[in-house]
């Protein structure tokens, strides 16, 4: 289902992937981290995908959205702690978001933030290129 709803699309893939109705959960950060992962620019249109990188695209949403439960989320301020008032840490674990100058953990490339919907989006330039 993820994959026909995924290329009936006609936007970039980072739109999409904010669009709750698509996938719910995947918010600004989640979703740079899951693009970075996965290689994918985050203005790549969605029906330029093959199935071949949705369907990685797809593992890497949940390898980071696993990891980030595992680690308690993604606080960076007192707004967002647990019930025990505890911060998450995988702030500490980004690869993209927020990484803005900083050599991507790949290939060394400083990470690039870019406005993007009132937000930023956080990529490598050199990994994660615009395809054709």
């Amino acid at each position: 289902m993820f994959f026909a709803r995924l290329a009936a699309r006609r936007t970039g893939i980072k739109r999409a992937l904010l669009d709750q109705e698509l996938v719910s959960g995947i918010g600004n950060i989640y979703a740079d981290e899951s693009l970075w992962a996965a290689k994918i620019h985050f203005d790549q249109p969605t029906a330029s995908l093959s199935r071949r990188r949705a369907a990685l695209l797809l593992v890497e949403i949940r390898a980071v959205l696993f990891k980030a439960l595992a680690e308690g989320g993604t606080s960076f301020d007192q707004q967002y702690v647990n019930v025990n008032g505890q911060s998450g840490y995988f702030a500490h674990s980004l690869n993209a978001y927020g990484q803005q100058g900083r050599p991507c953990p790949r290939c060394g490339t400083p990470i690039r933030r870019v406005s993007f919907m009132n937000r930023g989006s956080h990529f490598c330039p050199r990994c994660q290129r615009l395809r054709g």
